[in-house]
């Protein structure tokens, strides 16, 4: 008898019968549900190796199924395989990212089940393997490159995180601004306390309450640690008092009848490189900008050290596959010359999300035709993003559509994340999904 226990969930009757009959023939262990409800009750009794899931149910849809999975954890130890009469590559995207295994179209192959779920025992077994051993290895802190601006890069982290003074870190949009700011902390004394990141605008909101419960919250929490402050440029007056107060003298004020409240924390500020023009023009605190520019780290865009693509595609390449079980492929050397060749406005996040579709879509060597097909689709969807644009229209309506290419082109390169793009954007991200509603965008697929 095969080690492998088998959930099959399908609300149509004659598939799961024909499906169980069929395992059950391989020696599997099967178990099997007509609904969402069943479907939860089977893996909180007993964890299976292998969860067949229907897309479309009556209940519960499969795709709300796996992130309930997610949020168990039963992701960690089982494989799931998505399955649909009229699935679409939206949604195998989708379920992929949610952590399935494979996606399978009806009507199902017999012969491709059973390899499928033979793959996925021993994809299970491999990953266990390679968790624990990911466990016993250090996490990739520094910049990975050899190019001459990440080695400086990386000296200049080394140098500054043996200091505490307050570092400004600039660059666009995907250049691994954030990615700086963590190696600073985790390679600094202040490793063992906890490091916050929080947006401009979420900080606005924290300093506008009336009771300040969730900075006084938040400070407490970062006390000997490190806060990042992104999108500074967005920072509100109050924000910006806070901050000075923090970097000047230790402390903040949370209510203006209360004493200082004392706290030791590291300030790391992100910004485009926009905050000296909001400084002219008198909306941010020059005092403030000047502590925070004694040391900054300006990161460079990915086009201007294209050298280093092999290495990251490298590095991206392991990353899904050792921490999210994504199946293995090769990039040739004429793939990695025609990533080379590209502009990569979205950066590093741009180069991580195209890698990751490749994973999920394709299999064996990535060619540079499937490269430059992807590329190609991605400049072309841009250029009609742009000519569309024209001075013939009435301002409203040229401002609803730049906003519309802006949005699409952050949630392309967030890969469809809408509290990621909400925070590149400064904007609330119930009033991000507001808008996106207005200008007719999916989130999932931003065309």
């Amino acid at each position: 008898m095969k080690p492998g226990k088998l959930l099959i969930v399908d609300d149509e009757k004659d598939i799961r019968n024909l499906m169980q009959e069929i395992f059950e023939e391989e020696g599997y262990q099967v178990e099997t549900a007509a609904n969402g409800v069943q479907a939860q009750q089977a893996w909180r009794k007993r964890l299976p190796d292998v969860i067949f899931l229907d897309v479309w149910m009556p209940d519960i849809d499969g795709i709300t199924l796996l992130k309930e999975m997610q949020k168990e954890q039963v992701l960690e130890h089982a494989k799931v395989v998505m399955m649909s009469g009229h699935g679409t590559i939206e949604t195998a995207i989708e379920a992929t990212k949610l952590g399935a295994y494979d996606f399978l179209e009806k009507p199902l192959s017999l012969a491709k089940l059973i390899v499928t779920a033979e793959r996925a025992i021993e994809h299970g077994r491999l990953h266990q393997e390679n968790r624990q051993l990911k466990q016993k290895q250090p996490e990739q802190l520094l910049p990975v490159g050899k190019s001459k601006a990440m080695v400086q890069l990386r000296e200049t982290i080394e140098r500054l995180s043996k200091f505490t003074m307050p570092i400004l870190i600039t660059g666009e949009s995907g250049s691994g601004r954030h990615h700086v700011a963590r190696a600073l902390h985790h390679t600094s004394a202040r490793k063992a306390f906890a490091l916050r990141e929080i947006s401009a605008v979420d900080l606005n909101r924290y300093v506008q309450e009336e009771r300040f419960v969730q900075l006084n919250t938040l400070m407490r929490e970062v006390d000997n640690g490190t806060l990042v402050v992104s999108h500074l440029e967005q920072l509100s007056a109050a924000s910006q008092h806070v901050l000075a107060d923090l970097i000047k003298h230790q402390s903040y004020q949370s209510e203006a009848s209360v004493a200082p409240i004392l706290t030791d924390v590291r300030m790391i500020g992100l910004s485009k490189g926009a905050l000296e023009h909001e400084v002219l023009h008198g909306q941010f605190r020059e005092d403030l900008y000047q502590r925070l520019k004694v040391m900054p780290i300006d990161v460079p865009a990915l086009r201007q050290h294209t050298e280093d693509i092999p290495e990251l595609v490298d590095y991206f390449v392991d990353h899904f596959v050792t921490r999210e079980g994504l199946e293995y492929r090769h990039f040739s050397v004429p793939a990695q010359n025609a990533l080379r060749q590209y502009g990569w406005p979205g950066n590093l996040k741009e180069l991580q999300n195209l890698i990751q579709r490749l994973l999920i879509l394709g299999t064996g060597e990535v060619s540079d035709a499937e490269i430059k097909s992807v590329l190609a689709k991605v400049v072309s969807s841009s250029e009609k993003k742009e000519a569309e644009i024209d001075t013939s229209l009435r301002l409203k309506e040229a401002k609803d559509r730049l906003e519309a290419s802006y949005l699409s082109q952050l949630l392309r390169e967030t890969g469809g994340n809408v509290s990621e793009t909400a925070k590149r954007s400064g904007i609330d991200r119930t009033n991000l999904y507001r808008k996106l509603k207005n200008l007719g965008i999916d989130p999932k697929n931003p065309v």
